[in-house]
């Protein structure tokens, strides 16, 4: 594998040139924000084939810090989060309207406090007249009771997209609360960690995690977590005592160029069944990160084979991604302590404990427990050795 990450292309036959796409293109410098575009669009495309084929009366996309702001195509607004929601949606409305698919209503709801911005969605709202666009000026908080009126029934999905961490949670975990549906926040880890224990934010951080006494348990959390671990733990913690969400996982954003945290994306599910697609559409997303940041490693303009790239950024996810060795471990080590707990365990119990802490794919922890059996530390009734669990599979330590 070594080989695979040198420059050398002459050691492979195949030689198509790299060239960036005219969509990559308005990303320029803003490589995250084309990773959380893409987990977007694929997480909504999936649920969207979910819940239109089944009986919901409409489907709701809630944009609450919608902008457009910072984006390069400003003509189309191609790489602003509202539009990739619009594409996305139609696209699979359009899709299962040729299969003969009664669709659900179809609303949007944009929020917006800088009024610049606001008039700019009103004129794509103008100029996408064919569908149900409700846009709001102020902050999403202020508008949360009007978004209600429009979103009273039917499924809701809301992108919670701040440009930092202050925002009235409180307010908007009732908003949740009250929603059949799911949410996806970007938790702006950089600016968390880098201003958590500064006093001057201690009234802005309390409402982000909807507490005004937060600091005290805080400072109570192991010191080996850093600040926006501990505020992450804190605000999971406030999402659950709020009945919002059954399931938070999280996936990791970095800056492109170097290697730190920048935002985590955060889905809120009460369905074992999100959380599965959650890991799996990361899984994807992670990919295009690898990329992004190894092209940009080696210079965008060099030429460079198709063949040696994907080899690259396959190698980099098995060792440092979704499912790599130390995710492995991760999930062996609470599969353990669970079934050491409670006896005996269905494997779908395993599903969404594992798979909600750990980044690792239903796939992967199937053939996880199979090598657990095999090394004799697990155990559970199968037809062949080769046999993997299903849902209703009781797995339990293996008799000495």
């Amino acid at each position: 594998m070594e080989n695979c990450s040198r420059r050398d292309n002459s050691i492979f036959k195949e030689k198509t040139v790299y060239k960036l796409t005219e969509e990559l293109q308005h990303y320029h410098g803003r490589e995250q924000s084309y990773i959380k575009h893409i987990f977007l669009k694929k997480y909504l495309e999936t649920l969207a084939y979910k819940i239109f084929q089944r009986n919901f009366i409409a489907f709701n996309f809630v944009d609450g810090f919608a902008g457009p702001w910072k984006v390069s195509d400003e003509e189309s607004n191609s790489d602003a989060s509202f539009n990739q929601a619009v594409k996305t949606l139609r696209a699979v409305q359009l899709s299962l309207r040729k299969k003969g698919i009664d669709m659900p209503k179809l609303r949007f709801c944009f929020c917006e406090k800088n009024e610049d911005s606001v008039g700019k969605l009103r004129q794509y709202a103008q100029s996408h007249n064919d569908l149900n666009i409700h846009v709001f000026q102020g902050r999403f908080e202020d508008n949360l009771r009007k978004i209600d009126k429009i979103c009273k029934n039917g499924f809701t999905f809301s992108f919670i997209d701040p440009t930092g961490w202050d925002i009235d949670t409180a307010r908007i975990l009732c908003f949740l609360e009250n929603r059949k549906g799911e949410f996806l926040i970007n938790y702006m880890s950089e600016p968390i960690n880098r201003h958590a224990e500064y006093y001057g934010v201690s009234k802005s951080m309390g409402r982000f995690l909807a507490d005004p006494s937060w600091e005290q348990e805080f400072n109570s959390l192991p010191s080996e977590l850093n600040n926006e671990q501990r505020v992450l733990q804190l605000w999971k913690k406030k999402a659950r005592q709020s009945k919002v969400a059954s399931f938070l996982p999280d996936f990791e954003i970095l800056r492109p160029r170097q290697n730190r945290l920048k935002m985590r994306l955060l889905l809120g599910t009460h369905s074992i069944k999100g959380l599965e697609v959650f890991r799996d559409v990361q899984a994807k997303a992670e990919l295009e990160q690898f990329d992004r940041r190894e092209r940009l490693r080696v210079n965008e303009d060099e030429q460079m084979s198709l063949f040696e790239d994907k080899a690259t950024i396959s190698w980099r996810q098995e060792t440092e991604g979704i499912g790599s060795a130390t995710f492995k471990e991760k999930a062996r080590t609470r599969i353990v302590k669970k079934v050491s707990d409670k006896g005996r365990v269905k494997f779908l119990d395993l599903v969404a404990d594992v798979l909600e802490n750990v980044s690792i794919r239903k796939t992967q922890l199937k053939d996880l427990i199979v090598n657990m059996r095999r090394d004799g530390v697990v155990d559970f009734d199968s037809t062949s050795p080769r046999s993997k669990p299903k849902d209703g599979t009781l797995i339990s330590l293996a008799k000495p």
